[in-house]
């Protein structure tokens, strides 16, 4: 057990040392060009059974001291030189640049538009894809560019972290393997992920009324419920309500002027920060459907009442940067 134990440690100690090394090796950045301070080579799996082909070549002719075996494997081993820079020339020159994705909320699929630009002097044909997400086979002519659209998932709020993007190439026999680990830096905000909770909100101009309504949706003409104002009639008065608070209340319906509510942190129950997060990111979603006017508080932030999309994305950017 203590050495499984060390050796996981082990483990994320040289993970941590090989993040550190690349990030300054290839920092993040809206646009790479790849080039031989960011690109690997190494033999892949053919390569290796190429080399061990040419060594069993050469064995064979020393033994034999057969010319014709002598010039087969010398004419192999130039091709594989060859290939090293062919290979390498394939990812070189060519530019990663990062377009700009729409927001979205944890737990979704975020797709992130990558244009990959070709070096203007050859074609190329790569890979490229996060890895566990799937890869993306790219065919372009010299200075040719073509947008890729690469899915990834988007675990927790906030700004979207920097994951770094797998380049690669095996062109043009299969006996090297060259590669890149691009780390994209895309302005994407992810928003907390909303958990429905009926709406609560306190109402009404210069704090005309300082409790909090419950929001129910009974039918298509009911919005929400009230404090009783002078001039309702009693077909309005939600008696339910009114028993359960000790006060008149009235039923508001749509056609009714629209309502000007503020969304409080303070009006949740004192629990969990994130699980505080997703029910305000709700109660914005349904208060902008309804097209309210609506303000948002949290500790340290205040934004003032308004609507439309503009104002749903400040109050869920809020959420989601806090």
């Amino acid at each position: 057990m203590r050495d499984s134990k060390e050796a996981h440690s082990n483990k994320h100690w040289l993970r941590r040392r090989w993040e550190r090394w690349l990030s300054r090796r290839i920092p993040p950045a809206g646009e790479i060009t790849l080039s031989h301070r960011n690109v690997f080579i190494f033999p892949s799996r053919t390569g290796w059974a190429f080399g061990i082909l040419l060594i069993a070549l050469l064995l064979t002719a020393i033994n034999y001291q057969n010319s014709l075996i002598y010039g087969l494997t010398f004419w192999l081993l130039s091709i594989g030189h060859g290939t090293i820079w062919l290979t390498f020339r394939n990812l070189s020159g060519n530019t990663l640049i990062a377009g700009r994705p729409d927001d979205c909320f944890a737990g979704d699929r975020v797709e992130l538009p990558v244009t990959m630009k070709a070096n203007k002097n050859w074609a190329v044909s790569i890979v490229l894809g996060y890895p566990n997400e799937g890869e993306h086979y790219v065919t372009l002519a010299p200075g040719e560019s073509q947008r890729v659209d690469l899915g990834r998932l988007a675990q927790r709020r906030g700004k979207l972290t920097d994951a770094r993007l797998k380049v690669e190439t095996q062109y043009p026999f299969g006996l090297l393997r060259a590669w890149s680990w691009a780390a994209l830096d895309f302005d994407v905000t992810v928003y907390p992920k909303p958990e429905f909770t009926p709406l609560q909100f306190s109402e009404g101009a210069d704090g005309e009324h300082s409790g909090d309504a419950v929001v129910q949706i009974v039918g298509d003409d009911i919005a929400g419920i009230r404090e009783y104002g002078y001039g309702d009639g009693l077909n309005q008065i939600s008696w339910k309500h009114s028993a359960r608070t000790g006060a008149l209340k009235t039923r508001e319906r749509e056609q009714e002027q629209g309502v000007m509510c503020w969304l409080s942190w303070d009006a949740l129950p004192p629990e969990d920060s994130e699980l505080r997060l997703s029910r305000l990111t709700s109660w914005v979603l349904q208060a902008d459907e309804k097209g309210w006017r609506y303000g948002l508080k949290l500790p340290g932030v205040e934004i003032a009442p308004d609507q439309g999309p503009s104002h749903r994305a400040q109050c869920l950017k809020a959420l989601a940067l806090w």
